[in-house]
């Protein structure tokens, strides 16, 4: 992945590798393909539904970032904006996309992600379970009405995540020497 990014990013792929902004990248891009969470919360397993996964785990941490009041936090969370961004500009064109194509799909993204990243923020700071399990059920569902059993579980366990997070030191984030597995592990028995 080094190797992918670096040219995106404009820095040699060993220095990539040392930035914490993309150890953390890599550590919550692994959490978010834990196949459990796509069976129980019947995700599907496609390029969408791994990137919509994918948006909901940066989500999660730069909300935490962004709750910090560490300074360093705001530069942090550009970084892993870029560093997400780069990938799925990279992933694009090794599936074949052109270069115009992929301007267009990874803004697109972007501006998905922003949307995704504003609604997910919105319904944990006030609490609204229902809101919350009714934009997972658009955005990871891909549901355009009603909300099943699943979306709620998955709002159950978004804001267990969030909550984790919120108990986690900032400086583990920023330095990119935190265990994600078990802050985003699901619930055995829910």
């Amino acid at each position: 992945m080094f190797k992918r990014l670096k040219s995106a990013l404009g820095k040699s792929s060993k220095s990539l590798e040392n930035q914490p902004e993309e150890r953390l990248y890599r550590k919550v891009l692994e959490a978010s393909r834990n196949p459990e969470l796509y069976t129980r919360f019947e995700v599907a397993d496609t390029l969408d539904g791994r990137f919509d996964m994918l948006c909901l785990h940066v989500a999660l941490v730069m909300r935490r970032l962004k709750a910090a009041s560490d300074t360093r936090s705001p530069n942090f969370s550009q970084n892993l904006f870029d560093i997400l961004f780069a990938d799925m500009d990279l992933t694009l064109r090794e599936m074949g996309v052109g270069d115009l194509g992929v301007a267009k799909r990874v803004r697109k993204m972007s501006e998905a992600y922003m949307g995704r990243l504003t609604a997910y923020s919105l319904y944990l700071d006030k609490g609204d379970k229902q809101g919350l399990a009714e934009a997972l059920a658009r955005n990871l569902g891909r549901q355009e009405q009603g909300v099943r059993d699943c979306d709620r579980q998955c709002a159950d366990f978004v804001m267990a995540v969030a909550a984790k997070l919120e108990t986690a030191e900032i400086e583990a984030l920023l330095s990119a020497e935190i265990d994600l597995a078990p802050i985003f592990a699901p619930e055995v028995g829910k």
